[in-house]
C-alpha cells in the first residue's frame, strides 16, 4: 500500500456521514464551568442539546479516564431527571424525598421530604408501583433561586382522597419558601363540570417556567377514568393562576398528556405547547380553530392577559381516529422546539412530534397544520417521515455547521438520526441518515446530544439503554452523532447502572453525565483524571482510501510511569517507538499514528497504552477516510413486509465520497409503479455534489399487490456511477388479537399467592403490535409485564404471567381489576378480567410455602384433599403429610419422620398434630419434628438410628440432657411399654449405650455405659435392682446408680462394675 498523506481541515462536511477530522485524544485536563441544568431536555424548547460540553467529546468519553464518579443512595425510584444548579444535583424520588447532592462526589448536601407517597394500587395501576410521589422533572427558578416540584401526597382520610402540591424549595438549603406548598385543585376555565380529580390525575411531563408561572401537564394513572388531561400554572409567588383541560363539554374526555415524562415545550413568551394523548380526537378543521376536544394532537396555548389558557393552533393526523382506536398514541412522544436557523426562509420556525405509530412529523409551529388539511385529506405537514417502530419519548436536536439533525430512540427498534434538508420548493425534510447497530428495549429513555458548540465532530448522542420495562440490565451509553460509511451511529461508551426508571433521561453539566435510577441511585459520570496517560486533542483531517497517513500523537503522564507498549486496532496503527520509556510526572512522549482506511466514512478505535505496572489505558481515535467517486448510505433500500393499500418511506443518501466536487449527468429512477421518489429529492442533472455532502433521496413504496419488487436507483456523475438496489416486499390480511375474558385463581390461602399465566396470540396473517399494556397493581401483579411495541407474528402467541397474593378472606376483583391490552389491529382496548378468592387455609398457606404439589418438593404430589382428624385436619402427600389445629397450627412432617408418625397413628394417635415443621438438628447430623401429644412428643432421626420417637415424662428428662447432643445421644428406638407393664423407656446411642426408664412411682431416670450393661445382664428391671430411681451420678473412685433394690457402682480405676 503506497504512503499518502492527510488532507487539512474540511471545509465542507459529509454531512449525513462523516466528522470533519480525525481525532486522537483522551485526558481532558480541566474544564470551564458552563450552564446549570435546570429543567428538562437542557431548555424550553426541549431540544436535548447541551452544546457547551467540550469535556465530553467522543474520544475523552471513550478514554478509559471516563467512568463511574459516584452512586449516591436515595430513598426511593428516581424517574425525574436529576437538576445541577451551582454544583448541586437536585434529585427527587417516588418516595416524596428529595436531596441536593454535590455534584463532584454525590455526598449529600440537604434532604427533604414532602409527605407520604400514595400507594398505586389504589387505582390497580402497575404502571409505576409500589409508591408515587414526584414523577416529573423539576424546575428552577433563577429569580427565585428556588427549584419547583409537583409531588402525589396521600395525606387524605383515605388513599382515594390524594393531593396534589406545587413545592419550592429553596437551591441552597432545601428549605421550603413562604406561602408553599400550593394545592392543586378547582376546575379548568374551559369546563367547570370536569373539577380536577387528585386521585386518578398522574403528572409525568417536566415542568415548564414561564413568565414567573410554574406549568405542568397531568393525565391519569393507566387510563383510570374518569379523567382528562390538564395544563395548570402556578406562579412562583405561590398561587395557582389557570387550570385548563384538553377536552371540553364531554363526559367521556379523555385527552391525557403525559408524553413519556417529556416536558411541555415554550417557544416564546405566553406560548405553550404539547402532544396528548388517546381520547376524542379532533375532526377535519383548521389548525387555527382548535375544536373543544383535543386527543391525538399537538396543541399550542397561549396564555391570556388574564393569565388564562386558550388553544390557537393544534395538529392531529389524518388516521387520529386509528390511532385512538388502537392505542397508537401520539402523546406517547413528546414535541421539540428546533432552534432557529435550521429551517428555511419560508418555514424557519419547526417542530418535530413522534408517536406510537413511528411515524415522525415535521412541523411548521407558525402554522401546525389543523387535521386533514393537506391535499386530499391528508396531513399539512413539512414533512412524514417511516413508520419506524414506535417512539415513548421526546426527539433530540444537534445543530451544526451542515446543518440540523434529530434524534429518536424506538421501542423494539434504532437509535436513528435524521438530517432537516431544505427542499427546492423551499420547504423542509426529514431525511434519515443513520441508525444504531444494535436495537433498544421498551422504556429506555430519551435521547440528549452533547457538543462543543456546533462541532459536529465533537458531539455524542447520550441514552439510557434497558432490555425490557423491568429496567433490568440498564446500561448508559454514547453513540456519536453523526453515522460512518455504512449508515451507523458507532457506540463509543456504555456502563451499567442497576434497573433504570422507565424512560429515563441523562443529565448533563460541566463534563459530566447524572442519571436517576429505578433502584434508588443518582449516578454521576465523568473524568476522574486516574489514568497514568493522557492525550490533548490533535486534529489530522482525513486520509484517502488505499492510502496511510500519518501522525502524531502526544501524551502527557499523570504521574511517574514507565509506558510498556502502545497498539491500535486497524485502520489504526503505531509505527516503530523506542519502548519501554520511564516518564516523569507531567512529561510527554509523542506516537507515530497510522491510518490506513479501506472504506470511505468515519472510522473509530481506541490506542491501548499498557504500563510497566499493569494499567491500561484506552486513548479514542477517530479517522475519515475518504474515496473518488459516490457511495450511498444504506447501500440498499429495502421494503419489508409493508401492508398493501399502506405506505412506507425510507431515504437513501446519495454521497459524494471523494474531495472533489460531483457533477451529476443523468438520473434513472425506479421504474416499478409501487415506487415513489419524491421529484424534490432527486439530484438534478448538472447539479454539483460537494465534497464529503450527500443528498438524501426519499423513496415511497405503496403496494397495491403482494407481488415483489427488485429496482434500482442510477445516479451517474463524472466522477462514475451509483446503482442503489431497492428490494420490497408486501403483506394482504390484517392482524387480530385474541386474548382470554378472564382468568380464575380459584382458592388461594392468605398470604400465599398462585401464579397464572394467560395467552396473548395473533390469530391474523400479518405481523401485530402491542400497543397499550396496563398490567395491575395490588392483589393481582407481575413481575414480567409484556412490553408495549412488542411485534407478535401471525400465528404465534405470547405469555403473561399474572400472580394473585390475597391479604383477606373473600372473592377479590371487581369490574376494575383487569389486564388490559391493545393491538394495532382495530379492535380497540380488550381486558382480561382478573378474579380469585382468598381463603383462611392453613393447610394451604403451608403447602404453598413448602413448594408442596411439586413432584421436586419435599412433600410431593398430593394425593387426598384435607380431610379432618380429631381435632384438626390434615393432607396427605407422596412424601409426607400437613397438618393443622387451631392449638397447633399448620406444619409438615415428611420422609423417614413421616413414616414413624404414620405408623404411630400419625395425629390421631400418640403423638398428636406436629408442633413445628420438620427442622434440622444443632449438630446438623440429624432431623427432627416436636409434636403435641402425650405431654410433649418428638421424633428425632439420624442416618445411623433411624427415626424414633421420644414421649412425655422421658422426653423431658432427655431434653434436660441436651437432647442428642447430650450424653445419651439419639434414640434408637420408640418409647416403649416394660415387660411388667408398670414402665416405660427408651434406648440411645450414646455412652456406648444408654437408655430412660420410668415408672409412676419412681420417676424417669437414665442408666449409662458399664453400669447399664452390669443392669441389664441382671435382668434390668425384672432382676433383682428392679427400677431406676436416680440418675446415674459421681461417688468416689468412680459412678454409681441407685436401684428400688440396691445399687452398681463402676471402679474407674478397675473398670468394673460391683453391687
Amino acid at each position: 500500500m503506497s504512503s499518502g498523506h492527510f488532507h487539512g481541515r474540511l471545509r465542507g462536511v459529509w454531512a449525513s456521514l462523516l466528522s470533519a477530522s480525525l481525532a486522537l485524544a483522551g485526558l481532558t485536563l480541566g474544564v470551564a464551568a458552563v450552564a446549570d441544568v435546570g429543567t428538562i431536555a437542557h431548555d424550553s424548547l426541549r431540544s436535548g442539546w447541551d452544546k457547551d460540553e467540550p469535556g465530553l467529546s467522543p474520544s475523552s468519553v471513550a478514554s478509559s479516564n471516563f467512568g463511574k464518579l459516584f452512586s449516591a443512595p436515595v430513598d426511593g425510584q428516581v424517574y425525574a431527571q436529576p437538576l445541577v444548579v451551582g454544583g448541586t444535583v437536585i434529585a427527587a424520588t417516588e418516595n416524596n424525598n428529595v436531596y441536593g447532592l454535590d455534584g463532584g462526589t454525590g455526598a449529600v448536601r440537604w434532604q427533604r421530604n414532602l409527605g407520604p407517597a400514595w400507594p398505586a394500587a389504589t387505582v390497580s395501576c402497575g404502571d409505576l408501583a409500589p409508591n408515587i410521589g414526584v414523577t416529573s422533572t423539576p424546575v428552577f427558578d433563577a429569580a427565585t433561586n428556588s427549584v419547583f416540584l409537583l409531588a402525589k401526597t396521600n395525606d387524605g382520610a383515605t388513599p382515594q382522597l390524594p393531593h396534589w402540591y406545587m413545592h419550592s424549595l429553596d437551591r441552597v438549603t432545601g428549605a421550603e419558601r413562604a406561602g408553599f406548598p400550593v394545592l392543586i385543585n378547582g376546575a379548568p376555565t374551559n369546563d367547570p363540570t370536569r373539577p380536577f380529580n387528585a386521585m386518578t390525575a398522574m403528572q409525568r411531563p417536566g415542568l415548564l417556567l414561564m413568565d414567573g408561572v410554574v406549568y405542568a401537564g397531568f393525565a391519569s394513572h393507566c387510563d383510570w377514568a374518569p379523567f382528562v388531561g390538564y395544563v395548570v400554572g402556578v406562579s412562583t409567588a405561590g398561587r395557582q393562576t389557570t387550570m385548563w383541560a384538553t377536552e371540553s363539554g364531554n363526559s367521556s374526555a379523555e385527552g391525557g398528556i403525559w408524553q413519556s415524562g417529556g416536558g411541555l415545550v415554550s417557544d416564546g413568551t405566553g406560548q405553550i405547547l404539547f402532544a396528548t394523548g388517546n381520547g376524542i380526537s379532533p375532526k377535519a378543521g383548521p389548525g387555527k380553530t382548535p375544536p373543544a376536544t383535543l386527543a391525538e394532537s399537538v396543541v399550542r396555548l397561549t396564555v391570556g392577559t388574564d393569565g388564562n389558557l386558550k388553544p390557537t393552533d393544534f395538529f392531529s393526523p389524518a388516521n387520529n381516529a386509528k390511532l385512538d382506536q388502537n392505542d397508537a398514541d401520539l402523546g406517547s412522544g413528546a414535541p421539540i422546539a428546533i432552534p432557529d436557523g435550521y429551517g428555511t426562509v419560508a418555514h424557519p420556525h419547526l417542530l418535530v412530534q413522534v408517536g406510537k405509530d413511528g411515524r415522525v412529523y415535521l412541523l411548521d409551529r407558525d402554522n401546525l397544520g389543523g387535521m386533514g388539511q393537506g391535499a386530499g385529506g391528508t396531513d399539512a405537514v413539512l414533512d412524514e417521515a417511516g413508520p419506524y417502530s414506535g417512539v415513548w419519548g421526546r426527539p433530540a436536536f444537534l445543530g451544526t455547521s451542515s446543518g440540523g439533525y434529530v434524534y429518536t430512540v424506538e421501542n423494539k427498534g434504532y437509535l436513528r438520526a435524521h438530517k432537516l434538508v431544505p427542499t427546492n420548493a423551499g420547504g423542509v425534510q426529514l431525511a434519515a441518515v443513520g441508525t444504531s447497530v444494535g436495537t433498544f428495549g421498551y422504556t429506555s429513555g430519551a435521547p440528549t446530544v452533547t457538543s462543543n458548540g456546533t462541532d459536529a465532530s465533537s458531539a455524542l448522542v447520550w441514552v439510557v439503554y434497558v432490555t425490557g420495562p423491568t429496567g433490568a440490565g440498564a446500561e448508559l451509553r454514547a453513540y456519536r452523532a453523526l453515522p460512518d460509511a455504512t449508515g451507523k451511529l458507532q457506540q463509543v461508551f456504555s456502563a451499567p447502572l442497576g434497573t433504570a426508571a422507565k424512560f429515563s433521561t441523562a443529565a448533563t453539566d460541566n463534563g459530566r453525565v447524572y442519571v436517576g435510577t429505578r433502584d434508588g441511585q443518582v449516578l454521576a459520570f465523568g473524568a476522574p483524571t486516574t489514568s497514568a496517560v493522557g492525550a490533548t486533542n490533535t486534529d489530522l483531517g482525513t486520509a484517502e482510501v488505499g492510502t496511510t497517513g500519518k501522525g502524531t500523537l502526544t501524551v502527557t503522564a499523570t504521574r511517574a510511569v514507565t509506558v510498556s507498549t502502545v497498539t491500535a486496532p486497524a485502520p489504526f496503527g503505531i509505527e516503530p517507538l523506542a519502548l519501554p520509556r520511564t516518564l516523569a510526572k507531567g512529561e510527554s512522549m509523542s506516537i507515530p499514528v497510522t491510518f490506513s482506511p479501506t472504506v470511505p466514512g468515519q472510522a473509530d478505535g481506541a490506542l491501548t497504552v499498557q504500563t510497566s505496572d499493569g494499567e491500561t489505558d484506552l486513548l479514542g481515535v477517530h479517522g475519515v477516510g475518504t474515496k473518488d467517486g459516490l457511495g450511498a448510505t444504506p447501500a440498499t433500500v429495502a421494503f419489508t413486509s409493508v401492508p398493501t393499500q399502506t405506505s412506507s418511506r425510507q431515504t437513501v443518501n446519495v454521497v459524494n465520497t471523494g474531495t472533489s466536487v460531483a457533477t451529476v449527468t443523468a438520473v434513472t429512477l425506479p421504474a416499478d409503479p409501487a415506487l415513489k421518489v419524491d421529484p424534490e429529492t432527486v439530484p438534478a442533472v448538472g447539479q454539483q455534489i460537494q465534497p464529503l455532502t450527500s443528498v438524501p433521496v426519499s423513496i415511497t413504496f405503496s403496494p397495491t399487490t403482494v407481488t415483489p419488487v427488485a429496482d434500482q436507483l442510477l445516479v451517474t456523475s463524472d466522477r462514475g456511477s451509483l446503482a442503489v438496489p431497492v428490494t420490497a416486499t408486501a403483506v394482504s390480511g390484517a392482524a387480530h388479537l385474541q386474548l382470554p375474558t378472564a382468568l380464575d385463581f380459584g382458592d388461594v390461602p392468605i398470604g400465599a399467592s398462585a401464579t397464572r399465566d394467560f395467552t396473548i396470540t395473533n390469530t391474523g396473517n400479518i405481523p401485530m403490535t402491542i400497543t397499550k399494556a396496563k398490567a395491575p397493581l395490588g392483589f393481582f401483579s407481575t413481575t414480567a409485564p409484556i412490553s408495549e411495541g412488542l411485534v407478535i407474528p401471525p400465528g404465534e402467541s405470547a405469555y403473561q404471567t399474572v400472580t394473585f397474593k390475597p391479604t383477606a378472606a373473600g372473592q377479590a376483583g371487581t369490574a376494575d381489576t383487569y389486564y388490559l391490552l391493545t393491538a394495532d389491529d382495530g379492535q380497540g382496548a380488550l381486558k382480561v378480567m382478573l378474579t380469585g378468592n382468598g381463603v383462611d387455609d392453613p393447610i394451604g398457606l403451608k403447602a404453598y410455602q413448602t413448594g408442596a404439589g411439586d413432584p421436586r418438593s419435599v412433600l410431593g404430589r398430593s394425593l387426598t384433599l384435607e380431610y379432618p382428624v380429631a381435632a384438626g385436619k390434615c393432607q396427605d402427600y407422596t412424601k409426607g403429610v400437613i397438618c393443622w389445629s387451631r392449638a397447633t397450627g399448620a406444619h409438615w412432617v415428611a420422609g423417614a419422620i413421616y413414616a414413624r408418625y404414620k405408623a404411630a397413628g400419625g395425629a390421631a394417635g400418640v403423638l398428636g398434630f406436629p408442633t413445628t415443621d420438620q427442622l434440622t438438628t444443632p449438630d446438623t447430623v440429624g432431623r427432627y419434628g416436636h409434636f403435641a401429644g402425650s405431654g410433649g412428643a418428638s421424633i428425632y432421626w439420624s442416618p445411623k438410628t433411624g427415626a424414633h420417637y421420644v414421649l412425655g415424662t422421658i422426653r423431658s428428662k432427655w431434653s434436660a440432657l441436651n437432647r442428642e447432643r447430650g450424653p445419651l445421644g439419639y434414640p434408637t428406638q420408640d418409647e416403649t411399654r416394660t415387660p411388667d407393664g408398670l414402665g416405660r423407656y427408651n434406648h440411645f446411642a450414646g455412652s456406648s449405650g444408654s437408655s430412660i426408664y420410668w415408672t409412676a412411682k419412681t420417676g424417669a431416670h437414665f442408666v449409662l455405659g458399664a453400669i447399664r450393661g452390669r443392669w441389664s445382664a441382671l435382668g434390668r428391671e425384672s432382676g433383682r435392682l428392679g427400677y431406676p430411681t436416680r440418675d446415674e451420678y459421681s461417688v468416689a473412685g468412680g459412678r454409681a446408680s441407685d436401684f428400688q433394690r440396691g445399687r452398681l457402682t463402676w471402679n474407674s480405676t478397675t473398670r468394673k462394675v460391683i453391687g
